[in-house]
């Protein structure tokens, strides 16, 4: 122990490497605490992801729903366009202006009408 206190380069190398070791221990403590904030950091994130997802199914879920729903009232008024429509080709369809389709009272009609165009 005398011939390592009285030679100085054993010393320096002994302190030194003592300074070493626990600069290597200090950085390893170091870097597991940066490795558990790096994991809580990502647990976080996939947090907000699993969220982000989850609304974003909420949101197609509403616009599918209002697709639906638009879909379901177009077909709705296009049948009843479409009844509308036949309805008022049957009443176009028929001859009305025949003699056979008018009735007493519809010849009665006409000819008052025919009356007073003649008496004016």
């Amino acid at each position: 122990m005398i011939w390592i206190g009285s030679n100085k380069r054993w010393s320096l190398i002994i302190i030194l490497s003592i300074l070493y070791l626990v600069q290597i221990g200090y950085t390893n403590h170091l870097a597991g605490k940066v490795n558990e904030a790096d994991r809580k950091c990502m647990a976080q994130i996939q947090e907000i992801e699993r969220k982000q997802v989850k609304a974003l199914a909420e949101a197609q879920n509403k616009a599918n729903k209002a697709s639906a729903d638009y879909e379901q009232i177009k077909a709705e008024q296009r049948t009843k366009v479409e009844t509308v429509t036949r309805e008022v080709q049957k009443i176009v369809e028929r001859p009305v202006y025949l003699n056979r389709c008018i009735d007493d009272d519809g010849l009665q009609q006409i000819n008052s009408l025919i009356e007073a165009r003649d008496s004016s």
